[in-house]
């Protein structure tokens, strides 16, 4: 199990995060570039000090800054006395046990594939151990050649197996694969999934791409500007954003009045189904501003009085205005949080 409750002050804003990752278990870091990812596995990695907080891993502290978790009470000095000093504990990174995986693979140019993948190895692996690894990432037939022979997805895969090998206790993914070919990109992706649950190794995954986010993550923590903003299954975040910058951040294009006042209902544009429909969702009418082209289908901008919001649908539109379905939507209030149909919003 990884526990990272963190504090880390940076130039603009302090990043503020709090996440459990059990054995197995794969959590994607989603959100804008800036918005405070890396920083979280910096803290986990050791790579970056602490203002507050503890990071956990197996049950050993790995970091840990502040006050001692739970020796906040009431004192004889009164309300909020600290019990205790405040410990301090930073375990050099190359001693937690955790593998961080970033763009650059980082091999070594001079080394060989198998050098490369023993060189973080304590003990050299043992045959057996080294062709499983090397056949499970399909690079059994490249030990013997050296980096600049290489693909990028293979100089990826040798960087994976050198973490598989030193037997890391969590792995931590930077957007690893954010250069490759998206077929590539998807099978690496893939691979990684399932040697992690193989393994049970908490994962913790960066990106700005939702969709990486998705095909890889048991959850998903929405991050913005140092905040987590929601974490939740990935369907449930993407269907039922808690916020309307939520439903911004994970592909919302578009906001219209909803059926109460004070009340605007969130247009996924993969939840517009073209006909009026109420059973199903929220009907509304809008001019066509501008349509073209989308996979097997067509993408249209439509304006509905001062809103505009974007669906896709199965054919071109017919005509100026489209009557669309927005398929059971959700709605915000006026704070911007997520309401339930718009009750209790006058």
């Amino acid at each position: 199990m990884l526990n990272a409750d963190v504090e880390v002050d940076r130039r603009d804003f302090t990043v503020r995060a709090s996440l459990s990752v059990a054995g197995g278990e794969r959590v994607a870091l989603f959100g804008p570039s800036g918005a405070g990812k890396t920083t979280v596995l910096e803290a986990v990695a050791g790579l970056v000090g602490l203002r507050r907080g503890l990071v956990e891993l197996g049950g050993r502290v790995l970091s840990a800054a502040g006050p001692r978790v739970g020796e906040h009470g009431v004192g004889e000095h009164g309300a909020g006395e600290h019990r205790a000093g405040p410990r301090q504990v930073a375990v050099p990174p190359w001693q937690r046990r955790v593998g961080l995986l970033r763009q650059d693979p980082g091999l070594f140019p001079h080394l060989s594939v198998r050098a490369n993948l023993t060189y973080a190895k304590s003990a050299a692996p043992t045959a057996a151990e080294l062709a499983s690894i090397a056949g499970q990432l399909g690079i059994e037939g490249l030990l013997s050649a050296m980096p600049a022979r290489l693909s990028g997805g293979q100089r990826h895969r040798v960087a994976l197996g050198r973490l598989l090998l030193a037997r890391c206790d969590a792995l931590l993914l930077d957007e690893p694969f954010a250069s490759l070919d998206a077929a590539l990109r998807r099978a690496l992706t893939a691979l990684v999934k399932d040697l992690a649950a193989q393994r049970a190794v908490p994962t913790l995954l960066v990106t700005h791409q939702l969709a990486d986010a998705q095909a890889f993550a048991d959850r998903l923590a929405v991050m913005d500007r140092g905040a987590v903003l929601q974490v939740g299954a990935p369907d449930e975040v993407v269907l039922a954003p808690a916020s309307r910058r939520v439903a911004e951040l994970v592909g919302y294009l578009g906001f219209v009045p909803g059926p109460r006042p004070g009340v605007i209902a969130g247009v996924h544009p993969d939840r517009v189904a073209a006909g009026a429909d109420p059973a199903r969702g929220l009907v509304v009418t809008g001019t066509v501003v501008a349509a073209r082209p989308s996979g097997a289908g067509w993408e249209a901008d439509l304006r509905a009085g001062d809103a505009t919001f974007t669906g896709r649908l199965p054919g071109p539109p017919a005509g100026d205005q489209v009557t669309v379905t927005v398929l059971d939507p959700p709605y915000f209030g006026p704070d911007g949080q997520r309401v339930e149909s718009g009750v209790g919003v006058s």
